[in-house]
């Protein structure tokens, strides 16, 4: 009888360190299988962020070179009729200004005299605002002729940068067996290229 129960306890003892080593084996191999899934999806994740930041900045570039064109192009058409404006005015221009130079010359001739009485100075001072309003009177009714002054054109408001692209949320990297998980750095978002700004040509 000893014999026989003896043989029956040696035949139920559990074997752990067997079954754990087998189990651990069998979670390493899956551990491992995750792994490379997370570096693949870790790369993926890298590649479409910069696809995403490199799109950014070019349509970034393109909407500014597309804002300084077409203002270049509204300013210099500007520039372009006022210098014909003006072409067509100045010999109004010129005109105006010889009325105005004679009739300060007549005024200080006038009033330089020696012994002029306050008649005459009454009258010199009149003289000259009549010819000074002449002179306006006819540069006005030459340049009513020209038609409308060209109106410079008004700036458009600022381009403003649209937000970043949101990043890819990266994958929950696996724990190895027997490990405890340790919580992940965020990653820095990539900051979006400077684009320098064309000034247009100043003229007036």
């Amino acid at each position: 009888m000893a014999g026989s129960v003896t043989a029956v306890q040696a035949d139920s003892t559990p074997l752990p360190a067997a079954t754990n080593s087998t189990a651990y084996q069998a979670a390493l191999a899956q551990y491992k299988i995750d792994m490379l899934k997370y570096r693949i999806e870790v790369i993926k994740i890298a590649i479409a962020n910069r696809i995403a930041m490199d799109k950014y900045n070019t349509d970034w570039q393109i909407a500014v070179a597309k804002y300084y064109a077409d203002w270049k192009v509204a300013i210099e058409q500007y520039q372009t009729l006022r210098a014909i404006y003006e072409a067509k005015a100045a010999p109004a221009v010129a005109a105006r200004k010889a009325a105005i130079m004679k009739a300060d010359a007549d005024f200080l001739a006038a009033v330089g005299i020696a012994g002029v009485t306050s008649d005459q100075l009454e009258q010199a001072v009149k003289t000259h605002n009549q010819a000074m309003d002449a002179a306006m009177d006819a540069f006005k009714a030459a340049v009513a002729t020209l038609g409308d002054e060209p109106v410079k054109p008004i700036k458009p408001v600022e381009l403003t940068k649209p937000p970043v692209p949101v990043k890819g949320v990266a994958p929950v990297k696996p724990v190895a067996p027997g490990k405890q998980a340790k919580a992940e750095k965020p990653e820095k978002t990539p900051k979006p290229e400077k684009t320098p700004k064309p000034e247009p040509s100043k003229k007036s």
